[in-house]
């Protein structure tokens, strides 16, 4: 039988890393002038399936941007601010250059 853990010897410790850069330009060519943004679902006529397509991207676009915000939220109070790069100790103790009006 495998031992019992208390709750506090678990800890759960993970590195999360997000960046999507998509970018969709795309229209249907029966319907050019339907917008999924502004017509919504009811802006789809005679049951286009690119035009459902187009308003399934744009919903699954609006449900993913919510996910990474409430993820954000939730991560917040655990999430540590990242320090700045230490610089090299012989770049500290060099002099800056001379300017070129100072050198005639």
């Amino acid at each position: 039988m495998a031992p019992l853990l208390h709750p506090e010897e678990i800890m759960l410790q993970f590195t999360y890393k997000l960046k999507l850069t998509e970018r969709v330009k795309a229209k249907c060519s029966r319907h050019p002038r339907y917008n999924p943004v502004k017509d919504g679902r009811a802006g789809i006529r005679g049951g286009c399936s690119t035009c459902f397509s187009l308003y399934d991207l744009h919903q699954a676009r609006i449900a993913l941007d919510a996910a990474q915000r409430e993820f954000v939220r939730r991560a917040g109070p655990w999430a540590r601010q990242r320090e700045p790069r230490q610089r090299k100790a012989a770049d500290a103790t060099e002099e800056p250059p001379l300017h070129p009006l100072e050198l005639r």
